[in-house]
């Protein structure tokens, strides 16, 4: 087996064992939760979602299942398949994090469900902190796909645009993973407009950057 394959069957290994794991813990669980479970939190920690016992049980193993099944196909169907083959182990790794992170956020959930936790806000925003960092880490070995990565139009249009942008994205994640992470510890008051900050400079910065390396390499040309 080579070295990619290994790779990819670890990761498939992996998120169907944790799959299974939820639906188990959620099949387990069922038959304590109350009627109504806190099933959404705002920015500041309080609950402004409710949902039944079955949504709190079994809604998000059934996403679980969704992403995985959807992670495991994109390489079948993608039209840049081959690009896969190319970046086994940060896809794996993306894959995984992205597993364990959908896991982490469910037990959370049904904890504070059974009254384990009052809240679950600032394991999620450590948890979005971490994938961040992860999925920033392996960023620049991304190649060239039309599922996983910054996808403009100017780095779907161009392999050199997107190596680019990716190259430049990737510590730009990291830092704002670790940000975000800190920023989780902090006040309410200083923590949300923080985040907010976060989270538009992560989505637009590297956005903008592909436009501008486009447009440059449209002039030398």
């Amino acid at each position: 087996m080579s070295e990619n394959q290994s790779n990819v069957k670890v990761a498939v290994v992996i998120g169907l064992l944790l799959t299974i794991a939820d639906f188990t813990a959620g099949f387990l669980a069922y038959p304590y939760l109350p009627e109504k479970v806190p099933t959404h939190w705002n920015i500041s920690g309080e609950v402004n979602g409710w949902g039944s016992a079955w949504q709190g049980a079994f809604l998000l193993p059934l996403i679980m299942l969704g992403v995985f099944l959807l992670l495991v196909f994109i390489p079948k169907i993608d039209p840049k398949r081959k690009s896969y083959a190319q970046m086994s182990k940060p896809y794996s790794a993306i894959v995984l994090v992205t597993m364990l992170f959908l896991s982490v956020m469910y037990f959370g959930t049904l904890g504070a469900s059974l009254g384990y936790f009052k809240t679950v806000p600032s394991l999620v925003y450590l948890g979005v902190g971490a994938l961040f960092m992860v999925i920033g880490n392996y960023m620049g070995k991304l190649k060239h796909n039309y599922f996983m990565g910054i996808r403009t139009p100017w780095t779907l249009s161009s392999e050199e645009v997107w190596y680019k942008t990716h190259r430049m994205a990737g510590p730009f994640w990291v830092i704002g993973g670790i940000l975000f992470m800190v920023s989780s510890l902090l006040p309410t008051g200083f923590m949300t407009p923080i985040i907010l900050i976060i989270i538009f400079g992560l989505a637009v910065i590297p956005v903008g950057y592909s436009y501008v390396i486009f447009r440059r390499l449209e002039r030398e040309k």
